[in-house]
């Protein structure tokens, strides 16, 4: 027999006992001699047997695992939230199995029946953008396995959701572009399928409405998968209007107007202002660095894990929680400075 393989059955005809007392033994639970647990768990120690986590699972209901499903590793946006949520789990000494479904709906549907599979206790998810019905975790939540959406908002999905103020974070670019002067500010958006470029663009379009500036839906410069596609349509779309700032849903794609417009020459922040959102390490690395709005992606982690083991500790709570996070504007090179701080460096 492979000793690194026993099984309770093994260690109970070795010791002529049943394979109930040696369970009993191996687990401290029921009415066992001293004598009989030291010699259950010295052979268990000597032959290398573990439990099998699977069974064990079974048999108490629950795996103390978390399963976590991002859209990729490689953003700092999800590696900083992975971060908060793990910091959580391991407060909580559960474990955290960790998925990616590549904005992929299909793959992100393998990702959540296999966690379901490894019987998790609850399952975190920024969902694929493309994702229309849900179906698989309405099931997941209807056989008791609470689940928290983060980042990314469904509303037809009665679920807790912990996301940041990206409508009013967009309004405060909105406004600091104006009050700088700008005239005429574009949008730049991001994949027209997840809720996070919703709300940042009907943001945009308040701040726009709310400072009585008339640009028209010219002016939103839709998002392209392909950079280098997206790139030369903005050289095309600076060619075609003279705008004065822009507004951009990620600090990426502000970084790749920044280029265009430096390959152009035209000048940041002097003739054209430039805004990104996140403030992703890419934005204080370029030249000239560029403003932001900051979003807390570690605390959105933070909250997403809280709020689930707030479900596990409460399973009978039928009331879901929805968080929205503050913005803050970070001001950089990318912008000019308001009329009233320039009077403030003129004093």
């Amino acid at each position: 027999m492979d000793r690194n393989r026993a099984t309770i059955k093994d260690i109970a005809e070795e010791l002529n006992l049943s394979s109930s007392t040696v369970s009993r033994a191996l687990s401290d639970r029921g009415r066992i001699s001293q004598q009989v647990r030291t010699e259950v768990l010295n052979l268990a120690r000597r032959w290398g047997y573990t439990r099998n986590p699977f069974a064990l699972n079974l048999h108490n209901n629950r795996s103390n695992h978390i399963g976590l499903i991002l859209p990729e590793f490689t953003h700092h946006y999800f590696s900083q939230a992975l971060k908060g949520i793990d910091q959580v789990v391991n407060e909580k000494g559960y474990h955290l199995i960790v998925n990616t479904h590549n904005n992929d709906c299909g793959k992100e549907a393998n990702a959540a029946k296999a966690l379901n599979g490894l019987l998790i206790d609850g399952m975190i998810v920024s969902h694929a953008g493309n994702n229309g019905h849900f179906q698989y975790y309405k099931e997941l939540m209807l056989s008791g396995v609470p689940v928290v959406f983060f980042d990314r908002l469904f509303e037809d999905l009665n679920a807790s959701y912990i996301i940041t103020d990206d409508f009013s974070g967009a309004q405060d670019a909105i406004d600091y572009l104006v009050n700088t002067g700008c005239k005429k500010i574009a949008y730049f958006c991001g994949p027209s399928d997840i809720s996070t470029n919703f709300h940042r663009q009907m943001g945009y379009q308040e701040g726009i409405r709310k400072r009585c500036i008339n640009t028209g839906s010219e002016l939103i410069f839709p998002w392209d998968s392909d950079n280098e596609r997206l790139k030369a349509k903005m050289k095309l779309f600076f060619t075609e209007h003279q705008i004065d700032g822009i507004f951009c849903f990620s600090d990426y794609i502000a970084y790749d107007a920044l280029c265009v417009l430096c390959e152009m020459g035209i000048n940041v922040p002097n003739q054209v202002s430039i805004i990104g959102f996140a403030d992703e390490p890419v934005s204080s690395y370029c030249i000239p660095r560029i403003s932001t709005i900051h979003q807390s992606a570690e605390m959105v982690g933070r909250r997403a894990a809280e709020i689930l083991f707030w479900h596990l500790e409460n399973p009978n709570d039928e009331n879901f929680i929805i968080e929205r996070l503050p913005t803050r504007l970070i001001l950089r090179e990318s912008t000019k400075k308001t009329l009233n701080a320039l009077n403030e460096l003129k004093e």
